[in-house]
């Protein structure tokens, strides 16, 4: 089993951390590498939903067994073993197991404070008093071989909360079976519309609901997962910008749609055409979007409407692959100011990452290896930190040596907004002049290949 964690700033301007365990998983939720048909799933889900009826107890039993398993795995330690991250916005076989919750401060949390913002999420949940995450003798509860245990399968638990939506809305547990198929069912074959179906049972049955704000944080990361994923988010947003009563939902429903289409112009493999055309498509959702709301709050966000809307333009703008990075500035390790423009020259690979984030340190390896072997006057490779705490970052460069530039600039940035970044690791590769050439999140052979086939054209 390969599990990771990934955080993610919830629409930038929050301490809301998205703490994710994904798993390759030999049996449960995943099902292998083989996706079946697409009529198959939704025969056997219907035949599910059939047998096991709108009980929610069924959904509270998984509950209880995922949190213990999720207990499990952080008790264990066991993060990552290999260091493999799923490239998001790209197929991929991980299988998401993702919790919105709040931690404390304005940069990313320590670990530490990650785990106990995640443990006291899972203690929250229905039948919390059970799981315990350690033993009396600090021992994981896990096996006794130190392995982790597969993770529960949450088909039966989706149909139950299917079932009970099905009731059309006069069922005592609507909402919390709509939050589930939001929150759950997506790690499911075919689930994306599960999850749409969630979020929309929420506009329709429960007009007063105010937890829009995570939720729809919840399915724009889902967006992100793997083309098989990208149908839910759109669809629920499309809705909302579009048939939601409240001013504030159908603003919120038409910012998503434009940073989904942000993303959808990062695609790899398209033509320069097609990544213009997409682009223009993302300003023109995002134009206008804050009109008659502009200083409400942007749900489950800091800022207003107005403030979220034009950093929605200027990451459209200067944050796509294809368009040109602003002079955007950091600190160096040493305190000293420094900006994109001084390695204007050169190509350049923006490394965004973490001491937390174990795929980032994972690939350190690889990275010592571009530096070795691309010339310095034209090349620079530029990690840049969001940890909490410069003393973290240089601590840690005390048994990891990372020869090359490193910049400080904690979670909440000007060059994490503009540029976009909510998982870790982001890389960014930037040409020359200072166009963007592609954003990946881990280096496969091509993306090496497309840094190396860069440095060689910038000496013609």
């Amino acid at each position: 089993m390969t599990t990771w964690m990934e955080t993610e700033l919830g629409s930038w301007g929050q301490a809301a951390i998205v703490l994710a365990l994904a798993a390759v998983l030999s049996s449960g939720a995943s099902h292998g590498s083989m996706a079946p048909e697409e009529s198959s799933v939704e025969d056997e889900m219907e035949a599910l939903v059939a047998e096991v009826g709108p009980d929610w107890d069924v959904v509270e039993d998984y509950l209880e067994h995922e949190r213990t398993w999720m207990a499990r795995i952080l008790a264990s330690g066991k993060v990552s073993e290999d260091g493999s991250s799923p490239n998001l916005g790209e197929a991929g076989s991980a299988t998401p197991r993702v919790f919105v919750v709040r931690a404390s401060g304005d940069g990313a949390p320590p670990r530490a404070e990650m785990e106990q913002a995640l443990r006291a999420a899972l203690e929250a949940r229905p039948g919390a008093e059970s799981a315990d995450l350690r033993s009396e003798d600090g021992d994981s509860p896990a096996s006794t071989d130190g392995s982790v245990p597969d993770a529960p399968d949450v088909r039966r638990a989706a149909a139950a909360a299917i079932a009970i939506l099905e009731v059309g809305g006069t069922h005592e547990k609507t909402v919390e079976a709509a939050e589930f198929l939001v929150n759950n069912a997506a790690m499911t074959p075919g689930g994306e519309e599960y999850a749409s179906r969630g979020a929309r049972a929420l506009l329709e049955y429960a007009p007063d609901y105010e937890g829009w704000g995570l939720i729809l944080q919840r399915m724009h990361l889902l967006g992100r997962v793997g083309p098989a994923r990208q149908a839910a988010a759109p669809a629920v947003f499309r809705v909302l910008a579009s048939e939601a009563e409240d001013p504030v939902l159908r603003a919120t429903g038409r910012y998503y749609v434009a940073a989904g289409r942000m993303q959808f112009a990062n695609a790899p493999g398209i033509s320069e055409g097609e990544r213009a055309a997409r682009r223009e498509r993302a300003l023109d959702a995002a134009a206008g979007l804050s009109a008659g709301v502009e200083e409400e709050d942007f749900p489950g966000d800091a800022r207003t409407f107005a403030e979220a809307e034009a950093d929605l333009f200027r990451s459209i703008r200067h944050g796509t692959v294809g368009s040109k990075v602003p002079d955007l500035a950091g600190s160096r390790l040493d305190g000293v100011p420094e900006r994109l423009s001084d390695y204007r020259g050169r190509v350049v690979l923006l490394d965004f990452w973490a001491t937390w984030c174990a795929p980032c340190v994972a690939a350190l390896p690889e990275k010592r290896q571009l530096v070795a072997d691309l010339p310095a006057d034209r090349f620079a490779l530029l990690s840049i930190s969001v940890d909490a705490e410069l003393e973290t970052v240089t601590g840690f460069l005390e048994d990891e040596p990372m020869p090359w530039s490193n910049w400080h600039v904690g979670m909440q940035s000007d060059i994490t907004r503009t540029l976009q970044v909510g998982s870790y690791p982001t890389y960014i590769l930037i040409d020359e002049h200072g166009e963007i050439l592609a954003k990946r999140n881990h280096l496969p052979d091509d993306f090496v290949t497309l840094i190396e086939e860069a440095v060689g054209r910038s000496a013609e």
